[in-house]
Parts: structure tokens; C-alpha cells; sequence
């Protein structure tokens, strides 16, 4: 067998990674998912998941050579509700984040009422997003973290195409 047949036979076989196309098509975008810069646009690619409802790797533009920031899984509200009370301020509520003063949630490739079918179908989900490289960062060099989208801070900032990157820690929850 030669790297030809080798390389049609390998692009045939289906890998974890197909499918991160988003519901329905193209990213969902949104703000405030990385502390240090709530004004960052957030692109989320998405597919379904058995265990869950869905899987969402999360970059810091749509160009080629955008970085993966990070991970969100998003569960259904029944879901939601059996999962640990502890763990339960690590998810945030998508029905209060589509808000456009909080996430102003978009899905560019999309018109306007289909944006506004889809973010109705994804309002009753809860999302938890880790994210494992801060984007004004040049190498992933913070341990990954949970960020809690509906923090304080997040929620009071205001933004803007004028907003200044907030200057304190990237880590809300750990000291290095």
C-alpha cells in the first residue's frame, strides 16, 4: 500500500473531530466567556453529543488560524437539575446569557428569525465552559479553568466596541 491509498482511506474513516460544524450551520458567536476580555467574540462550533446534549470547542475568531480557547458542554434542564448542587454554579442558564446586554448571542451565517429559532431551541440549556488558553495570552501557560460566565464581574461589565481589557487575573478561581 502506498501514502496514496493510505491518505483516501484514512480521509474516509470518521474522527471525533467531524460534525463541529454548529447547529444548524456555521458558529454560534457570543461575548463574555473569557475573563480577562468580555468584549472577545467568542466562536462556538458545536455538535451533538451521546452523553449530552451538546459539545461546543470554542475559538477566539472564525479565521483559519484561530486558536482553540477551550471547551463548553451544554446539557437540558432536566439534566441541569439532577447534577450536584455543588457543581451546579459551574453552568450557566442560556435563557438568561441570550440576553443582548449580556452574551449577545449570533449565528452570522444564519438570517434573522433563523437566529431567533434557534437561540428559542437553545434557551432552555445550561452551558459550562472551560477554557484552557487565554487568547491574549501567546502560549496556553494558566492551568485551564472553568469560567463562570454569569460572575459579577462578567454580568456588570459593560460592553462595547470601546471596553478596556480588564487587567486583573484570568484565574478566577485559582492563585499561581
Amino acid at each position: 500500500m502506498n501514502a496514496t491509498q493510505i491518505n483516501v482511506t484514512s480521509a474516509n474513516v470518521s474522527k471525533p473531530v467531524d460534525g463541529y460544524g454548529g447547529p444548524p450551520t456555521g458558529p454560534l458567536t457570543a461575548v463574555r466567556h473569557v475573563f480577562d476580555d468580555p468584549t472577545l467574540r467568542v466562536y462556538h462550533f458545536c455538535k451533538p453529543n451521546d452523553k449530552i446534549m451538546m459539545v461546543c470547542q470554542l475559538y477566539d475568531s472564525s479565521s483559519p488560524n484561530a486558536t482553540l480557547i477551550g471547551v463548553e458542554y451544554m446539557i437540558d434542564s432536566k439534566t441541569y437539575l439532577a447534577i450536584p448542587d455543588r457543581e451546579k454554579p459551574n453552568w450557566h442558564y442560556h435563557k438568561e446569557e441570550f440576553s443582548p446586554d449580556r452574551a449577545n448571542p449570533k449565528f452570522p451565517l444564519l438570517d434573522e428569525q433563523q437566529q431567533k429559532e434557534w437561540l428559542a431551541k437553545l434557551s432552555e440549556s445550561y452551558g459550562k465552559v472551560i477554557v484552557n488558553w487565554n487568547p491574549v495570552d501567546t502560549l496556553p501557560v494558566f492551568p485551564p479553568q472553568i469560567q463562570q460566565v454569569q460572575h459579577p464581574f462578567m454580568v456588570n461589565q459593560s460592553v462595547n466596541n470601546q471596553t478596556e481589557k480588564h487587567t486583573g487575573s484570568f484565574n478566577q478561581t485559582l492563585s499561581y
